[in-house]
């Protein structure tokens, strides 16, 4: 037989883990997709900040005013993807619900 509070540390691990995994799993799930200013781009960024994916509409690079105008389009759709990203991913760990210790009362 185990000690009460060995019996409450394992119990309180034990959540910890699966909230924590919860947690995770959350943000692995998060896809920021925010279009460009012209709506002719749209990246997807994972939770992390790292691009998943580059739509760029039929003709967007062949009928663009500059490369320049083009690159800047990107960049900005990526900027506010990202921005989003860390927004929900912040909103992921502040939703997180952690246990509170179990202690045996005596």
């Amino acid at each position: 037989m185990m000690h009460p509070f060995t019996v409450s540390a394992l119990e309180s691990s034990q959540a910890l883990v699966h909230a924590a995994d919860d947690m995770l799993e959350r943000i692995d799930r998060i896809r920021a997709r925010r279009p460009s200013p012209t709506g002719r781009v749209i990246p997807e960024l994972d939770a992390m900040g790292k691009l998943t994916d580059l739509y760029i509409a039929p003709g967007t690079i062949a009928h663009a005013p500059s490369m320049q105008e083009l690159v800047a389009d990107i960049m900005a759709a990526i900027r506010d993807s990202t921005t989003d990203a860390a927004r929900q991913h912040e909103i992921a760990v502040k939703e997180t619900t952690w246990p509170e210790t179990l202690r045996p009362q005596p």
